[in-house]
């Protein structure tokens, strides 16, 4: 029986050292594209300090764009300027942190509104995005002798059922209001696809970015759309993809929150995806809490409920063997937006300390390295 004891005793002492498997809690940082030279460099020591190998980057189309190219697709265009980028991806992966990029903010010329959140052409949409795959496809030359780093996944888009990001919603039809924002993403994404793996091969195109919405009420242009009923206009339009992302904002506890989306629902959004892509990864790009009351989320909770509910975050991730990612956002908190691991004066919040926990034993899969 001595021998026993010794065994299991030295089987647990394994067992407690390997590193743990399941969902990588990673975390943003929105404030990376509006930085360059030092200030970026510090930014980005700031965001590897807090362990995550996984990040996620907001490519603003409008600003790379803000003059519409000869050849949209040909990320050497003049009207093209990707200075900011280059530098943030260049700066991952110096510090081997692997980006997930999406592109949203419509230019001005995108769209006969004009406006930001217009929804854009599909053949101009997908043409930036393989302007994306290939500048970042690992072969561009990056100006000094070298080439720009490989990024293969690439988001289309983000929150299109939510009219801050893609307007209209909805469309008036015979004196009603009929949802239109799905058919019209799942054209984009389509497009993107086909343009995407042709310069990028390897590349993962990731659909949905579905905003945290529950309901649908289809009663003006600017009305949101539930994330299943979006996913279901999705199915039926039968499109493309290699993995499908969420945002999840839960009201209440990550194991108890139940209305959708939040972690509980997550099976009922696997079960969709698998009639686009069976078995195809699920990545929740954005979630967590505020703490503090602002006009975008009126929900928030303590500084310590914060940083309790993000270890709880990371238990419930783990739940789903197909969830490979769990990205907090923010970084740092401003005044809109109360969810970050660092108050507004980057003084650290309790959840600083309880995602840094969280990240010290993850070991990120060899397929994210790449």
């Amino acid at each position: 029986m001595r021998w026993l004891r010794m065994a299991l005793a030295i089987a647990a002492a394994a067992i407690a050292v390997t590193p743990a498997m399941g969902a990588q809690m990673a975390i943003q940082d929105d404030q990376l594209p509006n930085m360059s030279g030092a200030a970026l460099e510090q930014r980005l020591d700031l965001l590897q300090s807090t362990g995550t190998s996984i990040t996620r980057v907001d490519i603003l189309w409008g600003f790379v764009a803000p003059t519409r190219p000869a050849d949209a697709s040909d990320p050497g265009d003049p009207a093209y300027d990707w200075a900011r980028y280059d530098a943030i991806i260049t700066g991952l992966r110096a510090r081997d942190i692997t980006p997930i990029v999406d592109f949203a903010w419509t230019p001005t010329w995108g769209s006969s509104s004009g406006k930001r959140n217009a929804a854009p052409r599909t053949a101009d949409g997908a043409a930036f995005a393989a302007a994306i795959a290939r500048r970042y496809n690992g072969t561009w030359p990056d100006g000094k002798g070298g080439t720009l780093p490989l990024v293969r996944h690439i988001e289309v888009w983000n929150e299109p059922n939510i009219a801050t990001y893609w307007y209209p919603q909805c469309r008036r039809q015979g004196g009603r209001y009929v949802l239109d924002s799905a058919r019209a993403y799942t054209a984009l994404l389509a497009a993107s696809y086909t343009q995407i793996k042709a310069v990028s091969p390897t590349a993962i195109v990731i659909g949905g970015v579905t905003g945290p919405v529950g309901e649908s009420s289809c009663n003006s242009a600017d009305s949101s759309v539930g994330t299943l009923t979006f996913a279901k206009e999705m199915v039926r339009n039968r499109v493309p993809l290699d993995a499908w992302s969420m945002h999840l904002y839960p009201i209440g506890s990550p194991t108890q929150a139940y209305f959708v989306p939040s972690w509980k629902t997550i099976p009922q959004i696997q079960s969709l995806v698998d009639r686009l892509s069976p078995g195809a990864p699920i990545y929740v790009t954005e979630n967590g809490y505020h703490t503090s009351y602002n006009r975008y989320h009126r929900y928030f909770v303590s500084e310590f409920q914060q940083a309790s509910w993000l270890t709880q975050t990371q238990a419930m991730a783990n739940r789903y063997p197909r969830v490979e990612v769990a990205m907090w956002f923010n970084l740092q908190d401003n005044p809109y937006w109360t969810g970050g691991l660092l108050r507004d004066d980057l003084t650290q919040k309790p959840a600083w300390g309880a995602f840094l926990q969280a990240t010290a034993g993850q070991s990120r899969p060899a397929e994210w390295s790449r």
